[in-house]
This record gives C-alpha cells, structure tokens and sequence, in this order.
C-alpha cells in the first residue's frame, strides 16, 4: 500500500474489517441466511475473494455475502450516522476536535445514542430505507383508487412499526452492555 493510500484511509484494517463484518451480518439477517438465535463469530468470519464468509463459533460457514453488498449496507449506515451527527449538530474539523464534540451526542434521545454506539462498533442497526418519493406514491395510488392506495399506506405503516420495533430492541441491547458510547472512531469516521 503506497503512503498516500495510507493517508487516505480514515480506520485501521482491523477496525474496517470489524465494520464490514457488521455490515455483512446485516445483509446476512434481510436476506434470512442469518436468524435471530444464529450468530457470527467475528474472530472466524473473513474476507475472502470477494465475499465477506460469516462462520459461527465452530467454524461452519453460515454465509458468503458478496463484498460490493456489505460495502452497500456500509453506505447505509454512514447516512444513519451522517443523520445521528446532524440531529446532534456535531460538525468536525480542526478547530472542532471529536473529543470537543463528544458531549454533544450525550444529550441525545437513546435511539440516536444506540445507533451511534451500534454503528460504531459494527452491531446490528434497524433497516429502513426512507424513500423521498413514498408520499407522492400513496398520494397516486389513492388518485387511482381507495383500495390501492390504502393497502399501500397500510404496507408503510406495518414497515415502520417493523423499523420501530427494531430500534426499541437496539435500544435495550444498548442499556444491557451498559449505555457506552460510540468508538472514538465513529467521530473520525463520519464526521466528515
């Protein structure tokens, strides 16, 4: 790796691999190769030609799920971290050191504070992509007809109860380990 892609890189190795291994076990659990009582053990699990292979404690693989589709779920939770930073107005720089912006996440609610501490340390985050254009869509479906349009909304609904409910569940994991918070590296990382 030559010095300037040394540079550019914001985490060490180890740490990205954590991250990617997070990334992999959400992708792993919305395409149900991964159940709730199932876990991936993190000093198994590798990289491995192209693919993020998730083994449990005995070393049995439990998934292969491609690099490019871990790295998209990365994407996601860097927009919910993004959207974590921004509620809590915490914008980095050099005058503006993380260790200067860290009480800032402490006055959170418990949903922004778990999904920071979540994000940061490569745990399971509630999946929910907000579409922009969901309004205009139920808003035609019901110009179109009553039956339409209410079956839609009525889908939103049950995916953001799904979405709700989820969070409450990270919320109690957060509590369980103590309510700690993000990696140092969650400021570094997304601050940006």
């Amino acid at each position: 790796m030559s010095p300037q892609e040394t540079n550019r890189r914001r985490t060490d190795r180890e740490e990205g691999i954590r991250l990617l291994f997070g990334a992999a076990q959400d992708v792993a659990r919305r395409q149900g190769l991964l159940g709730d009582g199932v876990l991936a053990s993190e000093a198994n699990s590798s990289l491995e030609r192209g693919r993020f292979k998730l083994r449990d404690q005995a070393d049995h693989l439990i998934a292969a799920i491609p690099v490019q589709d871990a790295r998209d779920m990365l994407a996601y939770r860097r927009d919910l971290a993004r959207e974590v930073m921004q509620a809590a107005g915490i914008t980095l720089n050099s005058r503006n050191p993380a260790s200067q912006e860290r009480g800032k996440l402490r006055i959170l609610n418990p949903e922004s504070r778990a999904l920071a501490w979540a994000i940061s340390t490569g745990r399971r985050v509630p999946y929910r992509r907000k579409q922009r254009w969901e309004p205009a869509v139920a808003v035609l479906l019901l110009l179109c007809g009553v039956i339409p349009g209410v079956a839609y909304i009525l889908w939103l609904s049950a995916q953001q109860r799904a979405s709700n409910r989820e969070l409450a569940a990270l919320v109690k994991r957060w509590q369980a380990a103590g309510k700690p918070e993000p990696a140092s590296s969650f400021f570094e990382l997304y601050g940006h």
